[in-house]
């Protein structure tokens, strides 16, 4: 029958586990490992889990603590602040398409006449000669001068506007 316990089990553990194995270790226990099939087991196992437990321990390194806690705040004023620009976001974005709608409507119930006012201005149409055509742009852009103030300010200052603003962020 094969002994299931060795009296030397508790000492070799030990010395394996302290790092002692075998340099710092009785000649005798060291001895007693070499014949000894439950000790020489639990030499190889224990020294694979001692080699692996520095070889996960050795590398981690604890960061300071005052570290850990400002970035912590940070992270969470960086999400309070994503939070409390969404429905901005969301009404800036109901605002620009309402812009665009308004533009759109109004183009769409004058767009008749300025089409024909335009074409009439490039034509030369009735004997206009270039006074008579400037007279006519001026007139055009009187009639139509919300229209073009609106076309500005959609196509050119809400996107500078919003450049602005994400910069700023």
């Amino acid at each position: 029958m094969t002994p299931v316990e060795c009296q030397f089990e508790s000492e070799v553990l030990g010395a394996v586990l302290e790092a002692r194995w075998p340099e710092r270790t009785d000649a005798g226990l060291v001895a007693h490992v070499a014949g000894c099939a439950i000790c020489s087991e639990i030499v190889t196992i224990a020294g694979a889990i001692a080699a692996s437990r520095e070889e996960i321990g050795a590398p981690a390194a604890i960061p300071d603590s005052g570290l850990v806690w400002w970035l912590a705040q940070r992270r969470a004023r960086l999400e309070a602040a994503e939070i409390a620009n969404r429905p901005i976001r969301a009404t800036q974005g109901i605002a620009l398409v309402c812009a665009v709608a308004l533009l759109c409507a109004y183009f769409g119930a004058v767009a008749l006449r300025f089409q024909a006012a335009l074409g009439r201005m490039a034509s030369g149409a009735g004997g206009l000669d270039m006074a008579g055509r400037l007279a006519a742009a001026a007139r055009l852009l009187t009639e139509h001068g919300g229209l073009a103030l609106a076309m500005a300010a959609v196509l050119l200052l809400v996107p500078a506007a919003a450049w602005l603003a994400i910069g700023r962020e």
